[in-house]
């Protein structure tokens, strides 16, 4: 028998862990909130953001602790990590009047203009007499004036927001709106100035030392930038971002030795954290030769506190070397011999990303699970298992997973990117563009982000935004050719031909092969737009005609001349190209289309057929073998050919969507379905693939899992300005029962496809749903005008049947 006390003791103290457990997933979410306060109050911003976490891991949509978060990493002048957490805010509650201001105000600086006109007239709608609202709203009416490109206007509001800067210094949104203005004036110096005033208002806002930096190049000081460069460096000395800014500096400037000694003073082989050294080696072997990089990861080996990290790197460069199975069973071995210390997670995922690339993707996917389930919060992991389940259409999950890991890597572009996806695919435009921005932001214009977004901005009209977008990159890479080309398209496709102009010198300037070519392509359309066709084809057929012209050159007139009818011509240039190079399969893939250009299919099939018995595995001659085949109507000989290229590829997306549409007119509805799950499931991200899949699904399936499948692949749709998408979106929703939404999309599609007897049969069905009864009747009408007597699909008949119902109907009263 214990002691009375001791016994007591005992109880209280089981008591306490019997009530500590059954504390409530929302009881430690406000344990876990009041730490945080706690930390924020004591200055401690880091662990304050670990103990938030906790909270969104117990309770995602906890409103408080997303304030919190929200305004820590404005605290941190983590303008990137806050925009996303606002975001979230305001998905939670739409009306937080805060969140829509900050919002604004971010994405004015970014120069997101489509997001700052979304989140700016909430703002000023839900808070119309607050000063910060009338600010917005002053910026709301500047990018007003910028679109409708009224330039007396933007003038009266920049000397409207000089007047209201002096009596709101703090503004950053004026100052913002004031840098612009001059820099749309080319009055540099003045907007170097207001630049040099915010900096000194806000030292440490990374953003106002970008924009100098992006100021400086575009002034060409090339001298001012490197001590930018260098004081920023000093300035943020955490920050990896401006050293990796200043090598690329040099690089660009052809100083590579200026930026190896500088990668040589940061990168220490000895540091905990290897991954400067881990960039020197990888700058090394680009730079130089991968024998050195080799050799200096060779060396680190010895005073390396984490080896393994380095034999990773060394597995890794073997394998982008080509020796594929000698890294993976490295990496294997390295595996085996890990100790926990050493990162074993890690190893895994870099093994997984090699098995994906060999096409081992069981086992890969194997990996990553093992990862995930000994840390559920392992950012790479995430990462990769979000990538298949988008890829998979499960967007639910993979927005789960990608939120996770952007709570603990709110910066990272790959993640950022991937939420844009699967927002994308779960039909969410908006969503998706603003993570498109984030990503644009989070790598502080980089490239690749920046082109996918602009290229997103241009294809819905946005031109202006997407030139701002890639005038930010620009400012940090002046002779990036791919921003540049784009710019000229946004330019040519928005019809502002001096602009476009002035990017065409700019990539002659450049003078690389590439740049040329691109050059002289967008002069050619630049011709084409201003002057005409004529005009377009005749500056080509100089370019063609001098003794320098190249191959690519030659290539240019020729197609150009095949898409304006020119046909002969073409034919002609086609015969005397393959006569001076008669080895060449592309330039005999070309003679054959002009041949079939000018009428003479038999020789252009003769031709093609030659090119498949030389080499078999050219799939895109098989293709092209069929087409002609099939205009011929050798419908034998067609399907023969189409037998032979699955043969040697089976997977082959041209091949077997021309299978799928014989099978669709023959009435093989299931074989169609089949084939175009093929394409789907080998890449889901085929647009044109997932809307003939779940139209053909929603069409003639009747069961409920056809109906969700249809949906499911659908949904991306939903903001799409694709006549044939609208159509397939709108019929989904019908089918489901949504009349009234699928409504607006069949107008459109049925508008713009007159001639598509079911796209018109899909309207006159929602007009009945709706009993809207005359449209549906002259619905049906148009449709049936369209018939063949010996059109065998049932709408025809549902189409008669339903029109005579309705016809019979009583009239309906008033």
């Amino acid at each position: 028998m214990w002691p009375l006390l001791a016994r007591n003791f005992v109880l209280a103290i089981s008591l306490c862990l019997s009530l500590a457990a059954c504390d409530t997933a929302e009881e430690r979410a406000e344990k876990y909130l009041a730490s945080a306060l706690e930390l924020i109050d004591q200055g401690d911003l880091d662990r304050a953001a670990i103990e938030l976490r906790n909270v969104f891991e117990l309770m995602a949509n906890h409103v408080e602790a997303r304030e919190t978060m929200a305004q820590l990493m404005l605290d941190k002048n983590d303008k990137s990590a806050a925009y996303g957490h606002y975001l979230r805010l305001v998905e939670q509650v739409p009306d937080h009047v805060e969140g829509r201001t900050i919002l604004a105000e971010i994405a004015f600086e970014a120069r997101n203009w489509q997001e700052f006109v979304r989140h700016a007239a909430q703002a000023v709608a839900l808070a119309p007499d607050a000063p910060r609202s009338q600010i917005i709203d002053l910026a709301l009416r500047y990018q007003e004036a910028l679109e409708a490109r009224d330039g007396p206007a933007r003038d009266a509001l920049r000397d409207k927001a000089e007047r209201l800067a002096a009596d709101h210094p703090d503004s950053d949104l004026l100052q913002q709106v004031l840098f612009d203005a001059y820099m749309r004036d080319r009055k540099l110096d003045r907007a170097l100035g207001q630049l040099d005033r915010m900096i000194a208002s806000k030292p440490d806002n990374r953003t106002l030392y970008t924009q100098r930096l992006g100021l400086l190049n575009e002034l060409q000081d090339y001298a001012a930038v490197e001590d930018q460069l260098r004081n920023m460096v000093a300035l943020f000395a955490d920050d990896d971002g401006p050293k990796k800014d200043l090598i690329r500096f040099y690089v660009r400037r052809n100083q590579v030795n200026k930026a190896e000694a500088f990668f040589r003073e940061i990168a220490d082989p000895a540091a905990e954290d290897p991954a400067l050294f881990i960039g020197l080696v990888r700058f090394l072997r680009d730079m130089r030769d991968p024998e050195t990089a080799h050799a200096e990861l060779i060396a680190a080996l010895e005073v390396s506190p984490q080896p393994d990290k380095l034999k990773m790197l060394l597995a890794m460069l073997d394998f982008e070397a080509g020796a594929h199975d000698k890294a993976i069973a490295d990496l294997q071995a390295l595996l085996d011999q890990a100790t926990p210390s050493a990162q074993p997670n890690d190893i895994k995922i870099t093994l997984a990303q090699m098995m994906i690339q060999t096409g081992n993707v069981v086992d890969a996917k194997r990996l990553v699970d093992e990862v995930l389930e000994s840390d559920s919060r392992h950012v790479e992991g995430l990462k990769m298992r979000a990538t298949w389940l988008i890829g998979n259409d499960a967007t639910d999950a993979a927005i789960a997973d990608l939120r996770l890991a952007l709570d603990k890597a709110p910066n990272d572009v790959a993640a950022l990117t991937l939420m844009s996806e699967a927002y994308a695919r779960a039909g969410n435009r908006d969503l998706s563009w603003d993570f498109l921005a984030l990503a644009v932001d989070a790598s502080n214009n980089a490239p690749a982000p920046t082109l996918r977004y602009a290229r997103v901005l241009a294809a819905d009209e946005r031109y202006l935004a997407a030139e701002e977008v890639l005038i930010a990159a620009l400012r940090r890479d002046r002779s990036n050719a791919d921003l540049l080309v784009l710019l000229g398209e946004v330019y040519l496709a928005s019809e502002d031909y001096s602009r476009a102009d002035q990017v065409i010198k700019r990539l002659r300037s450049i003078g690389t092969e590439r740049t040329l070519v691109v050059a002289n392509a967008l002069q050619a359309r630049l011709l084409g737009s201003r002057e005409g066709l004529e005009q377009a084809l005749g500056f080509l057929e100089e370019l063609a005609t001098r003794e320098d012209s190249a191959l690519n050159t030659q290539m240019t007139l020729l197609r150009a001349r095949l898409s304006s009818d020119q046909t002969e011509k073409a034919l002609e240039q086609a015969k005397e190209l393959v006569a001076k190079h008669p080895e060449n399969p592309s330039l005999k893939f070309i003679l054959a289309t002009s041949h079939a250009a000018n009428g003479n299919l038999d020789v252009a099939e003769t031709l093609l057929s030659t090119l498949v018995q030389e080499d078999p595995n050219r799939m895109r001659v098989w293709s092209q073998l069929y087409r002609f085949q099939r205009l011929q109507q050798k419908d034998a000989e067609a399907n023969q050919t189409l037998q032979d290229g699955l043969a040697i590829d089976p997977n082959n997306r041209d091949l077997l969507w021309f299978q799928a549409a014989e099978f669709e007119a023959s009435g093989d509805i299931d074989g169609a379905i089949a084939n175009y799950e093929r394409i789907y499931e080998r890449n889901s991200g085929d647009l044109i693939a997932a809307n003939n899949l779940a139209s053909l699904l929603a069409t003639h399936k009747a069961d409920e899992d056809s109906f969700e499948r249809a949906w499911i692949v659908a949904r991306r749709f939903r903001d799409t300005n694709v006549p044939a998408m609208q159509d397939t979106y709108g019929w989904v929703a019908f089918r489901r029962g949504n009349f009234e939404e699928s409504l607006p999309y069949l107008e459109l599609a049925a508008s713009a496809l007159p001639s598509d007897p079911i796209v018109q049969f899909h309207l006159g069905q929602v007009y009945g749903a709706l009993d809207r009864r005359a449209d549906a009747i002259a619905q049906y009408q148009q449709m049936l005008e369209l018939a063949d007597d010996n059109d065998p699909r049932p709408q025809f008949k549902i189409a008669r049947d339903e029109a005579a119902r309705l016809e019979q109907l009583p009239a309906l009263s008033d």
